[in-house]
């Protein structure tokens, strides 16, 4: 279970596709005001029902946390409070969640009430549309302004998809720790939280072999592809047709959240899926375990930054990007500093 272990964006098995690149240097600061997150929800609250949809500004908090002080300050249950997704603790972010009551202001200076709206539902995880970052990278080479050209028209055709390293919550040993969680058989929660750590992981494992063998940006037989636009999927039987809606930008290939419910695909795309879950050293029983608390599902291998803007100011870059959800801005700044 070591190959797991190095699983996340930096590590062993997850290569850069701008790796025959100069990167630019530098670093995240680690201070929240230079690590600003603003969601994009997937629609407006509507003005009238029985939830209110709330817009929170954080700061310094992970969105747990934030939830937790909400609740004990508008005396509800945390379970009754919504969110679309998870923001990042060191970092000022924006976000929406929905309350069975009004909001009321929690003492605590980290957290600011933006808007509160009536809405005819509770808001569930994923009802976002994307996020928008601000960044700034410190430490930057000084000719990072040459270097940055071409990494950035590298990234514009797709960013490798991996989980980033918060995804996986426990540390360093964050998949065998995942996988302790799982024949313990503690809370149901926890447990789903360590299948999904494990999924995680098989997946950048994935990636990680597809970018090695030079198939980042191309249609491997019997691979299952989604089209950008509606949505869909299906499996490549005419590799040759798909590899030219893929090179126009319609189609991008999906990867493997193993579980009982995931869509396999055929010929060499099963293969090389199977070859990855022999790489990973899981046993019966673990497939088992995990099963139980994951049901599987196809992840997209690339997303597509918008919006992407760059301002170089001395040895800092500042940098604005947009995201779909579930991709990792992370992983976006690890392929540009190296």
């Amino acid at each position: 279970m070591i190959l797991l272990d190095h699983c996340r964006p930096g590590g062993l098995h997850c290569p850069r596709i701008t790796a025959t690149l100069d990167g630019i240097g530098g670093a995240l600061t680690g201070q929240p005001e230079d690590f600003v997150v603003d969601e994009v929800p997937a629609y407006a609250p509507s003005g009238v029902g029985d939830h209110i949809f709330v817009k929170i500004k954080k700061r310094g908090l992970t969105t747990p946390d934030m939830v937790r002080k909400m609740a004990r300050a508008a005396h509800c249950s945390e379970r009754d409070i919504g969110v679309a997704g998870r923001k990042d603790k060191h970092a000022v972010t924006t976000q929406w969640i929905s309350m069975p009551v009004m909001p009321h202001p929690p003492d605590d200076d980290r957290i600011e009430i933006l808007e509160a709206h009536p809405h005819g539902h509770k808001l569930r995880r994923g009802h976002l549309q994307g996020n928008r970052f601000t960044v700034r990278i410190d430490g930057i080479v000084e000719n990072a302004h040459e270097r940055l050209s071409p990494l950035l028209d590298c990234l514009s055709q797709g960013v490798p998809n991996y989980y980033g390293p918060q995804r996986f919550g426990y540390g360093d040993d964050g998949v065998q720790r995942a996988l302790a969680s799982l024949k313990s058989r503690g809370r149901r929660g926890a447990q789903t939280f360590a299948a999904s750590v494990v999924q995680s992981a098989l997946f950048n494992l994935w990636l990680g072999h597809r970018i090695r063998d030079d198939l980042f940006h191309s249609v491997v037989p019997g691979d299952i592809l989604k089209k950008r636009e509606s949505g869909g999927l299906f499996t490549s039987d005419d590799p040759l047709t798909d590899q030219a809606r893929m090179d126009a930008g319609e189609l991008v290939a999906t990867g493997p959240m193993y579980g009982p419910k995931m869509r396999n695909p055929t010929a060499r795309a099963h293969e090389r899926e199977t070859d990855i879950c022999a790489l990973s050293a899981l046993h019966e029983d673990d497939w088992a375990r995990m099963g139980r608390h994951g049901k599987g599902s196809r992840r997209v291998s690339r997303v597509f930054p918008e919006g992407l803007d760059t301002r170089i100011d001395g040895r800092s870059l500042w940098l604005s990007f947009s995201l779909p959800a579930g991709a990792y801005a992370t992983v976006l700044i690890d392929e540009l500093t190296h």
